[in-house]
């Protein structure tokens, strides 16, 4: 809210009537975080100023800080030392298809500890234990929905394993932690 209330820049004794609603509007919109806004003025002078902030759906990271990611693939530039526990840290080229990725990977979310796209084909997935997930570069949610049936019914995702690769159709390499 004050972030808003700065980007409004009323003044106490400021003439509301001769105020730019458009500025107004600009300044709010250039706000980290914010989706929409509108300001009107009503016939008593008074302002109406809505504002809609990004719903976040992952964060995004380059190593060092973290930013909110909206689910339709916005980052938003309000960056942060802290790691969001409840979402899922994308590192690399932020994906077109957020949405159905982040969706895919929700099953196996709680072991996720970042996931990165490799050579701008394929993801890798990155456990908290140490595994590194190598998806195909196609069909990645069918790939991350054997991972969790595999999980499910193994607890693949709980073991001493390093390389889990995907990436032939034909079969699943895996390589444990010597």
């Amino acid at each position: 809210l004050e972030p808003v209330k700065i980007a409004i820049g009323i003044t106490k004794g400021t003439n509301i009537k001769s105020v730019d609603l458009h500025q107004i509007n600009n300044r709010i919109m250039e706000i980290p975080g914010i989706k929409n806004a509108s300001t009107r003025r009503l016939a008593n002078g008074d302002l109406i100023i809505k504002t809609q902030q990004h719903d976040i759906a992952a964060q995004w990271s380059d190593g060092v800080y973290y930013y909110p990611l909206s689910f339709d693939g916005v980052k938003i530039e309000k960056p942060t030392t802290e790691r969001n526990t409840n979402t899922i840290v994308f590192q690399g080229p932020i994906p077109d298809n957020l949405t159905d990725i982040i969706n895919s990977l929700s099953s196996i979310s709680e072991y996720i500890d970042y996931v990165n796209m490799v050579e701008s084909r394929r993801w890798n997935i990155h456990t908290k234990n140490g595994t590194t997930i190598y998806l195909p570069e196609n069909n990645t949610p069918m790939a991350v929905n054997k991972i969790n049936v595999l999980n499910q019914t193994h607890k693949l995702l709980s073991r001493e394993i390093e390389i889990i690769d995907m990436r032939d159709n034909a079969r699943i390499l895996v390589k444990t932690r010597k």
